[in-house]
């Protein structure tokens, strides 16, 4: 069965790895930038969300949900504890106030990497 991707999805995946690279690139490059207290730990973050962003860039380019729905629910389930992750630290005081922005980003990637993802797995049975 090769049944494609909806377009919804595409653009939420198109949309989600522009930002992950820069994202990425940003941690990687200047983690100053990013107020880093460690900026060895940013660099291995900045890495680890261009990983994904390649991921999310492969599952852009092949139409097939079959193919595709492993990354979508890898991607998802990055955005979650990324998103976690992330206000657990800026609650606990661990990070500086100026990561909300990103923080909230990465909540609005999780519900709709997972409610595309439910949806089209509904949609292809």
């Amino acid at each position: 069965m090769n049944v494609q991707t909806s377009k919804g999805l595409r653009i939420t995946i198109l949309v989600y790895t522009i930002y992950s690279v820069l994202y990425g690139l940003i941690h990687v490059v200047s983690p100053e930038t990013v107020g880093a207290k460690d900026p060895a730990i940013e660099r291995i973050l900045g890495a680890a969300v261009l990983a994904f962003a390649l991921g999310a860039g492969l599952a852009y380019l092949e139409r097939a949900w079959d193919r595709v729905k492993i990354m979508v629910l890898v991607q998802a389930a990055w955005m979650i504890l990324y998103t976690i992750t992330m206000a657990w630290g800026l609650l606990v005081g661990g990070i500086t106030a100026d990561a909300w922005i990103p923080t909230i980003i990465g909540a609005v990637f999780a519900v709709l990497l997972t409610t595309l993802y439910i949806r089209e797995e509904r949609i292809k049975r």
